[in-house]
């Protein structure tokens, strides 16, 4: 009991003396009498080294006042040496601040001046961290609670480890720097200055907001976006998308290391406004940014191909040799799309296909008169091929390599692909609807009519090959059910009223209340849930197909045969008249041939 009780008394007072070491035997102490030490021995000045010999270890602050909030630096408290170029080859922290004459350092006389004054800048300013910290672990920003950690000079412990080594290196400081230097040209911020070309190369500006840069309205606004998050959060939000919300539809670009530092930098120099900018600067960028330069007398099929190349829209659409591999394929739109049709859709993308994610771009008319003069006339149909060969050309970047629905731009597309799989749906449709979504397309959504690009005998080819090489059938079977060819129900607010209710007891877990498709079963549903607010959609699909799909369900979908859960086609009735009531411009056009 007694060499228990003096082993823990022991080791109380170890712990004791530790605690009081590091209270009264501070590191920074030890740096600072290291310093002063060197300081005489490399001192030929004795006034020197007697002011040398009287100072003691004391804690050294920089208070800046210049640049936004108040600032208190004590990085100098250890950093002693920043300022005295005799320390050039010595080991942090006794070593002087590298001077640089992209920042503006001149050289006189054989000595160097700084630009950036410590007494008028301060450090965080420039490096972040915690200015107040004495410690590395505060003062370098450690803590994983700290918003702003050094630069490029130190990761948290709740970083991705896999990240960690993108995310150190001085070129992570133009971030700060970019803050008072705003020219697109300055020698000493070369990586903001790739990022920020990159933003418009890969046409991030289309779905982004930057104050004075940019106006998308489809994604996060970036104009903070390096106040509010650390440089790993932007790393991985770039490289990794979905990581942080599994809804997202920003694409994944597949860039190089090289180019993501770019944007991170770039990102991070964004912190609202800035301090060398003013409410009229950023207008005047605003301007600078949205202004493409047509030579004089261009022909507007030609000044539209220039646009389409300055506004980057193959960082997404396919055009030729270029494709960003996010959007469809522009090649043949002369002969899929009327100039209306391109008018209409630039203006405004979901006026035509309700749920693009294409941003709404805010160039001025002309601008969208020359690049549908410029589509417009692609009207090269492709060269007549094998069956196999058309699909690939025209169907696969949608519909998939297997004809699974994943093509490499399926992930972007509302409504999805079809699966061409489903041997239950592809033999459950008669025929004629396949060809007909083939030659006239879907309306409202991406499927455009091939029927001006494809002739008839095309057609049936490519059709037939899906159907054997995908479905695995022959052709379709599908089943004669007892539907009405036209709503039986008259139209009426009663009626509407009886079909709002029961959609809304039977239909919002997976089309939603606002009947959108985005009920809160959708997210795991694939294919999701049609958006019964597509009008193009609605004014097109007859009434037959309707009550089809209400009454016994969509084979191949999570749709089911509601006759079998007590709904009467009365009831189903209702509800068509509902679903055309929400859509206005549907009842007007009540079809009359299947799609």
């Amino acid at each position: 009991m007694r060499l228990a009780l003096a082993i823990a008394s022991f080791v109380v007072l170890i712990v004791h003396g530790l605690v009081f070491h590091d209270q009264f035997f501070h590191r920074w102490e030890r740096h600072q009498t290291a310093y002063f030490e060197q300081a005489r021995s490399l001192s030929k000045n004795p006034r020197e080294r007697a002011e040398l010999e009287a100072r003691a270890p004391h804690i050294e602050q920089i208070i800046v006042t210049s640049f936004g909030d108040t600032r208190v630096d004590r990085c100098v408290t250890c950093h002693i040496a920043a300022d005295d170029p005799r320390f050039a080859g010595m080991a942090e922290p006794l070593k002087t601040h590298p001077y640089s004459a992209a920042l503006g350092d001149v050289q006189r006389n054989g000595h160097w001046e700084r630009r950036h004054k410590f007494s008028d800048f301060g450090c965080t300013v420039c490096h972040e961290g915690q200015g107040r910290g004495l410690d590395n672990f505060h003062s370098h920003g450690e803590d994983e609670f700290w918003p702003e950690p050094m630069l490029g000079y130190v990761t948290q412990a709740n970083w991705r480890k896999d990240f960690e080594p993108h995310l150190k290196g001085a070129a992570y400081m133009e971030a700060a720097c970019a803050q008072c230097h705003t020219q697109q040209d300055f020698a000493g911020t070369p990586h903001v200055n790739r990022g920020r070309k990159l933003f418009y190369a890969m046409n991030c500006y289309g779905c982004h907001k930057i104050d004075g840069i940019s106006e998308g309205t489809l994604g996060p606004d970036l104009t903070e976006a390096g106040k509010k998050f650390k440089i790993d959060y932007l790393w991985e939000s770039i490289v990794e998308p979905r990581a942080n919300l599994d809804t997202s539809f920003m694409p994944n670009f597949h860039l190089g290391n090289d180019d993501v530092e770019a944007l991170v930098i770039f990102l991070k120099s964004r912190r609202g406004v800035n301090f060398a900018e003013t409410t009229l600067d950023r207008y005047k960028a605003h301007i600078e940014n949205v202004a493409v330069v047509i030579p004089p007398g261009t022909a507007g099929e030609k000044a539209g191909e220039q646009l389409l190349a300055d506004r980057a829209c193959t960082a997404c659409h396919k055009l030729r040799d270029r494709d960003g591999g996010i959007a469809p394929d522009l090649s043949y739109e002369g002969l899929i799309r009327d100039d209306a049709w391109l008018m209409e859709h630039f203006k405004n993308p979901r006026s035509r296909i309700p749920d693009s994610i294409m941003p709404t771009f805010r160039f001025p008319d002309e601008d969208f008169e020359r690049l549908s003069a410029f589509l417009g006339s692609l009207k090269t149909p492709p060269a007549p091929a094998a069956a196999d060969v058309t699909y690939q050309q025209l169907c696969e970047r949608c519909h998939g390599e297997k004809g699974d629905g994943a093509g490499k731009v399926a992930w972007y597309i509302d409504p999805s692909p079809r699966d061409f799989t489903k041997q239950g749906f592809m033999s459950s449709k008669p025929r004629d609807r396949f060809v007909t979504s083939i030659k006239e397309g879907v309306p409202g959504t991406s499927m455009p009519p091939w029927g001006r690009t494809l002739k008839d005998d095309q057609v049936d080819g490519v059709l037939n090959y899906v159907l054997k090489t995908f479905a695995k059938i022959d052709a379709p079977s599908p089943k004669q059910h007892n539907v009405p060819d036209h709503n039986p129900v008259a139209t009426s607010d009663a009626s509407v009223s009886r079909g709002e209710k029961i959609f809304l007891e039977r239909c919002t877990g997976c089309h939603g209340r606002k009947a959108d498709g985005k009920g809160p079963n959708s997210l795991d549903i694939f294919p999701h849930p049609r958006n019964l607010r597509n009008h193009w959609f609605v004014a097109k699909v007859e009434d037959r197909r309707l009550f089809d799909s209400i009454l016994y369900g969509v084979q191949g979908t999570a749709m089911p045969s509601w006759i079998d859960y007590g709904l009467s086609k009365e009831d189903a009735g209702d509800i068509i008249n509902f679903i055309r009531g929400i859509n206005p411009s549907a009842r007007s056009e009540q079809p009359h041939a299947s799609n």
